[in-house]
């Protein structure tokens, strides 16, 4: 698998920390050369500069990519660099809280403008490109999009939208050698820095996770690798994760009442 990398040019979106981070150093490390973006052009240098330190040809670009304008720069950029472009990994997003009688709607614009129309607008000025490579476009989803979280509505909703969009997006190009993938990621380890959006808008910062057992992001990171290589159309990670969807089909009326039965404990996650 690391052979099928080397060389091969890696967009990856929100990518200054987290799993993004994770991901540019793990393609990085098996040859891809990498370009990482953020909203936050100081914290991308940073990280640009530590893929660097280790010998990883990559290019930093600032770009907030819920805004249409700031997806073509990224995409153009990272083009011009390297001159092709391989994989378009759709990683940044937002998650948000709060009860569907107190989430205001702007709140519910701004998470579905961040985690849905930034993967449109993105996805729409690389295709030309991915289609030529006969690439692939990876969509970090989550387990929200299976189920209507409580406490999580409007996470859950955008996450779901992008669940039709990929599901589109492989119909309509199966016959032309592009792939798109969609993985639903469990509860993951976080960096203290970690922002959520409350449901009056504002952001807030949240602890790093515990108490739970969480998924490391080297092993998402791997799982995507694995993702692109065997041009999986589809994966859900971690036990829980797979078990839920088992029963989701099985006995969806059991896994609604332990949402129900649960509701304090999902949001104790991010209080």
């Amino acid at each position: 698998m690391k052979e099928f990398f080397k060389g091969k040019v890696i967009c990856i979106t929100g990518s200054g920390q987290g799993i993004g981070k994770t991901m540019a150093f793990t393609f990085g490390e098996m040859g891809a050369r990498v370009c990482i973006n953020g909203r936050s052009e100081h914290k991308i240098k940073k990280v640009e500069e530590e893929l660097r330190s280790k010998g990883i040809e990559c290019i930093a670009i600032a770009a907030d990519v819920s805004v249409p304008s700031e997806s073509e720069k990224l995409i153009k950029g990272c083009v011009d660099r390297f001159g092709s472009l391989d994989v378009l990994i759709n990683n940044a997003g937002i998650a948000s809280r709060g009860k569907i009688d107190e989430t205001t709607p702007e709140a519910w614009e701004q998470t579905m403008h961040i985690n849905f129309n930034g993967v449109v607008n993105c996805s729409y000025y690389a295709l030309p490109h991915i289609l030529k490579s006969k690439g692939s476009i990876v969509i970090i989803s989550s387990m929200a999009a299976k189920v209507g979280l409580p406490g999580h509505s409007a996470y859950s909703a955008s996450k779901m939208a992008l669940t039709a969009y990929a599901r589109a997006m492989q119909n309509e190009y199966s016959k032309k050698d592009l792939h798109c993938g969609l993985i639903f990621v469990g509860f993951t380890e976080n960096e203290n820095q970690k922002e959520i959006l409350g449901p009056d808008g504002a952001y807030k910062t949240i602890p790093k996770r515990g108490g739970l057992k969480l998924s490391s992001r080297e092993s998402v990171a791997n799982s995507v690798a694995r993702l692109i290589y065997n041009r999986t159309n589809q994966k859900t990670l971690t036990l829980m994760g797979k078990a839920q969807h088992i029963l989701l089909k099985l006995a969806p009326g059991f896994v609604y009442f332990l949402l129900r039965k649960n509701h304090r404990d999902y949001d104790s996650t991010y209080n």
